[in-house]
């Protein structure tokens, strides 16, 4: 399109990470503020406690700044110059005025993902590219409900989102190629492994992922191993870094879990078999932590 706003600007000076207090969306934070040493980076939280909580979370938390000095990873005067471009906000409006990229993290509904992203096309600039980061929803429907549907991609991260690498970008049918390179070309200058996919419910790791938890689901139903066994076998069995429950767990609560699931079976049908599984493990599995 001739009047497509410049896919990568020559410099990222200004993104925001709504809904950055939470597990997911505080990592997404410090990914940016150590990946784009340049950049201020806004923190978008709606709950001055949630706020609060997101800020503790990026300097202090498990995967947090003071963690990385202690381990050598950087050094003090790196953090703190990190701390002093993070520019926290209740004001979601304020927040992304002027960002050149949103990053949107709020949990896996529908519903509020489309009432965030309306706000956050309301006040960001036209040519700010919208990523939503979801794990399973269609960037298509989100989209419907946005006046520029161009400027939006989804953005599937993982846990812990500052560490591990890869980051699934999710294309839809009218998601413009200027927005999805700007994307990918920031994803790739902080240090991620962006892999671009087709706009699918699930994409392709949660899917993927997902047949692993529904079989470790059963197999603690039906008595075969417990929660921590399986979680010990993940890890030590495959080299994962944290077994199934114990990821879900962490990423998410089995309430947005569930809704995620719901989606899927909604959207992709029997084969995912998880309303049985899911139903019945949800309490257990939280046990697990």
């Amino acid at each position: 399109m001739s009047d497509a706003p410049n896919a990568v600007p020559e410099r990222i000076a200004r993104v925001a990470v709504v809904g950055g207090a939470g597990s997911m969306g505080h990592g997404i934070v410090i990914a940016c503020l150590l990946g784009s040493p340049d950049a201020d980076v806004r923190l978008v939280a709606r709950r001055r406690e949630s706020l609060d909580h997101g800020l503790e979370l990026v300097r202090s938390g498990p995967f947090g700044l003071d963690g990385a000095v202690r381990k050598g990873r950087i050094d003090a005067a790196t953090r703190d110059r990190a701390l002093a471009r993070l520019k926290p906000t209740l004001d979601l409006a304020e927040g992304v005025r002027d960002a050149q990229i949103v990053f949107e993290s709020v949990p896996e509904i529908v519903d509020r993902k489309v009432d965030v992203l309306r706000e956050i096309e309301a006040s960001a600039p036209r040519d700010a590219v919208i990523a939503s980061g979801t794990s399973s929803i269609m960037i298509g429907e989100l989209g419907r409900a946005l006046a520029h549907v161009d400027r939006l991609v989804g953005t599937h991260w993982f846990y812990p989102s500052n560490v591990m690498p890869l980051v699934e970008v999710a294309r839809a049918d009218r998601s413009a190629p200027w927005a999805t390179e700007r994307i990918v070309s920031y994803l790739a200058a902080i240090g991620k492994k962006p892999v671009v996919v087709r706009d699918s419910p699930g994409f392709f790791m949660t899917r993927f992922v997902n047949l692993f938890a529904a079989e470790a689901m059963r197999a603690v139903q039906e008595g075969i191993c417990g929660i921590r066994d399986v979680d010990e076998m993940c890890k030590t069995g495959l080299g994962w870094p944290m077994g199934v429950f114990e990821l879900l767990d962490k990423t998410a609560s089995f309430d947005a879990w569930y809704h995620a699931q719901e989606y899927l079976h909604e959207t992709l049908g029997e084969r995912t078999r998880f309303r049985r599984s899911r139903a019945r493990c949800s309490r257990p599995a939280t046990a697990g932590r």
